[in-house]
């Protein structure tokens, strides 16, 4: 069997991203698309205990900058704004969510609501908190008719559809399209009839309409619930694996520098597993050198 390589680089890089989506400043993004165009993007976003509010400041700016890009792209005025912030501190993290509010980030084109121009902005998650999974929601009056890319998960029930690169999907020139259901299509026709006909029985039957619908939505209908995917790396944990990467040996210095953790955090992490016999330091200047110990059994 032939394995071409640009299908083993597509799988190296899925590997990658499962790899990566457990480390600090993971992000998801879940994007809800209305009837008239705009959305609500919640971003939630796993950050450092440092979380500072100038983030919230730099949002706002970067996402007046990308608005002001995708008017250009797209010709249609936009407008966007950050709704509210919600902060829920966990132990060695913070989990950050953040609800925006874009107007005019979909295309109305008749019965159908087509999204993913506003992604021809280069770098469009760059502006944002960077790459993660992405979902898209849309109306209940609507079906999912075709996607590009092909999404990585369906969920019709739902009514989402997943990516697991936000990135990665909006590089391909996104095209989403959501056609109004032949449901709601019919009901138009509906009202228009009843003005012919008797105003009681025209009454009668659209009741009889509305309470059919009614029920059919509530058999199949669930309010999507997304499952969260970030897993909380342990500090400590995050601290052994870095000096491993560096082949076992690393200077504290560069821990502070890779782990992004302050010299005061850093510092007490590395007491903690000296103490633990996990790791020995030796000074070296004015800094000092970080050994893994190698413990019987573990050798290669």
């Amino acid at each position: 069997m032939k394995i071409r390589p640009a299908s083993c680089i597509t799988f190296l890089i899925f590997l990658f991203s499962l790899c990566t989506a457990g480390s600090a400043n993971s992000v998801e993004y879940k994007v809800q698309i209305s009837v008239d165009g705009s959305a609500v993007l919640d971003v939630i976003q796993l950050a450092e205990s440092g979380f500072s509010y100038d983030t919230i400041q730099r949002l706002t700016t970067n996402l007046t900058i990308l608005v002001e890009k995708a008017e250009e792209k797209c010709g249609r005025q936009m407008n966007a704004w950050v709704d509210e912030v919600n902060i829920v501190p966990q132990s060695n993290y913070v989990l950050v969510k953040y609800k925006l509010t874009w107007k005019n980030f979909s295309r109305i084109e008749n019965t159908k609501i087509i999204v993913g121009d506003v992604f021809q902005v280069e770098n469009f998650f760059t502006y944002l908190f960077g790459d993660g999974a992405i979902y898209f929601t849309y109306p209940h009056e609507y079906d999912f008719t075709s996607a590009l890319p092909k999404p990585d998960e369906i969920d019709n029930t739902l009514r989402t559809l997943k990516w697991l690169s936000a990135e990665r999907f909006s590089s391909q020139n996104p095209y989403i399209v959501f056609t109004k259901s032949t449901s709601d299509m019919f009901l138009e026709s509906v009202l228009i009839y009843v003005y012919a006909i008797p105003a009681p029985l025209s009454v009668a039957l659209l009741f009889t309409f509305l309470y059919i619908r009614h029920q059919k939505r509530m058999k199949k209908v669930v309010e999507p619930k997304f499952h969260q995917h970030i897993e909380i790396e342990n500090a400590e944990e995050k601290v052994i694996r870095t000096i491993k990467a560096a082949g076992g040996c690393l200077y504290q210095s560069q821990i502070v520098e890779q782990c992004k953790f302050s010299k005061a955090k850093t510092s007490q992490l590395l007491s903690a597993l000296e103490k633990k016999g996990i790791i020995r330091r030796q000074k070296r200047g004015r800094d000092k050198i970080v050994v893994l110990v190698e413990k019987e059994g573990e050798k290669s």
